[in-house]
C-alpha cells in the first residue's frame, strides 16, 4: 500500500494519484522519474542520421592512396600521411553525387523524425504525431488548404502532456481508426467515429453512429443541463438518466391511476453492455450525489471516481448535472451532434482530446 503524504490515505501500489485528495503519490522505491516515451529516442536517431555522411568519407582515404604518393611518403616519416587527409576533403564531393538519387526517394515520401511514419511529399506536418517536417514550409503544398478559421484537435496523453495534433478545417474531416496514426491504434474507436468542422469560432462535432460514442467534458463546478435519455460517464461507469413522469394528466385532463410519486423526479441506471442496463437508483428531493466514498450512490470499487464526484438535481422541469471538482472529470455523451468551443475536452475511444484555435 502507498500512504498519501498529503491526507495519509492508503492507496493501492499501482495508483498514481491519491483516491482521497487527488495528490500525486510517491512511486514504489522512491523513483519519481517519469517513464520515457518513444518520441525522444526516435528524434535522437533521426538527428544522428545527419552526420552519417561524415563517416562515409573515411573509405575515401583508400581511394586517394595512389602507389606513387604513398610509396615515397612512407619511408621519410609518419607525418606525411597526415598531409594526405588534407586533400581528401576535396575528394568528398565526389561521393556526394551518389546522394542525388535521394530526390527520387522523396517522390515516395519521407520518414518522420519523431515517430518513423511515412509522410507524403509536400506535407509540412506528420499525420501520425503532428511533428514538423524539416525543410517544408507550412504555407506550401496541401497545408495551404487550412485557413485562419481552422481549429485543432490536440491529443492529451495520460501524463497530461500534448501528443499529436489534427487540423480541423472549414470543410468536414472524419476521425476514426481509418484515419491511422494515433487513431488507428485505439480499438475503442469505430473506423469512422466522428466528423468535425470548424467555422472559425466553434467546432461542430457529429457522431457517425460510433459504438462507444463521443463525450464532452463537464467543466468543474458548472451546472450543465441534461435531458431524459442522456448518458454521462464518471470513472469507468456509464450512467443513463431518465426523467420520471410525476403523475401529470393527459391532454384531456385524465389523471393516471396508481401510487403517487412522492418527491421522485428521475432514475439513474448503470449501462453494463449494448442495450443492457444494470442496477437502477431513484433520484429525487434536492438532488443526488455520486462518489466513491460519500453520497447517495457510491462506487467503492472504481478507483477513477473521486470521493465526492458529481451531483444531479432538478429545477422545475429541467435537470442539471454538476461535476464537484473531481480528479478525472465527468463527461456527457453527445446525442447526434453538438457544438464545442476552444478549450473544451472530448473523450473518444480511450483517448482525451482538446479543441484549440
Amino acid at each position: 500500500m502507498i500512504v498519501c503524504p498529503t491526507c495519509s490515505k492508503e492507496n493501492q501500489d499501482h495508483y498514481k494519484f491519491c483516491l482521497g485528495c487527488g495528490s500525486d503519490l510517491p512511486r514504489p522505491g522512491g523513483d519519481d522519474k517519469p517513464l520515457a516515451t518513444t518520441t525522444p529516442p526516435a528524434g535522437v536517431a533521426a538527428v544522428s542520421n545527419m552526420p552519417v555522411p561524415a563517416p562515409a568519407p573515411d573509405p575515401a582515404p583508400v581511394a586517394p592512396q595512389p602507389t606513387a604518393e604513398t610509396a615515397v611518403a612512407e619511408p621519410p616519416s609518419a607525418p606525411e600521411p597526415a598531409a594526405v587527409p588534407a586533400p581528401e576533403p576535396a575528394a568528398v564531393p565526389a561521393p556526394e553525387p551518389a546522394a542525388a538519387p535521394a530526390p527520387a526517394a522523396e517522390s515516395e515520401g519521407t520518414q518522420c523524425a519523431s515517430c518513423g511514419a511515412m509522410i507524403s511529399p509536400g506535407f509540412a506536418f506528420c499525420g501520425a504525431c503532428g511533428a514538423t517536417v524539416a525543410g517544408v514550409s507550412p504555407t506550401s503544398g496541401p497545408v495551404g488548404a487550412f485557413g485562419k478559421d481552422s481549429a485543432k484537435l490536440v491529443l492529451i496523453q495520460p501524463d497530461g502532456t500534448e501528443g499529436g495534433t489534427v487540423e480541423i478545417p472549414t470543410s468536414e474531416v472524419a476521425v476514426g481508426r481509418d484515419a491511422g496514426g494515433f487513431f488507428g491504434s485505439d480499438a475503442y474507436l469505430s473506423p469512422r467515429h466522428a466528423v468535425f468542422k470548424s467555422d472559425g469560432k466553434n467546432v461542430n462535432v457529429k457522431d457517425e453512429g460510433s459504438l462507444n460514442g463521443v463525450f464532452v467534458k463537464i467543466m468543474p463546478n458548472e451546472s450543465r443541463e441534461i435531458g431524459s435519455g442522456d448518458i454521462f460517464r464518471i470513472g469507468q461507469e456509464l450512467i443513463l438518466f431518465e426523467a420520471i413522469d410525476r403523475g401529470s394528466a393527459s391532454a384531456d385532463g385524465t389523471e393516471k391511476m396508481g401510487s403517487p410519486v412522492e418527491g421522485l423526479w428521475g432514475r439513474l441506471s448503470l449501462i453494463v453492455g449494448k442495450g443492457r442496463l444494470g442496477n437502477a437508483f431513484p433520484a429525487g428531493g434536492d438532488g443526488v450525489i455520486l462518489g466513491r466514498e460519500r453520497g447517495n450512490i457510491i462506487f467503492p470499487e472504481d478507483g477513477y471516481v473521486s470521493g465526492i464526484h458529481l451531483r444531479i438535481h432538478a429545477d422545475g422541469d429541467k435537470y442539471f448535472i454538476t461535476d464537484l471538482g473531481s480528479s478525472n472529470g465527468s463527461f456527457q455523451k453527445i446525442n447526434g451532434e453538438a457544438t464545442v468551443s476552444g478549450g473544451d475536452f472530448l473523450l473518444m475511444g480511450a483517448q482525451l482530446f482538446r479543441i484549440d484555435f
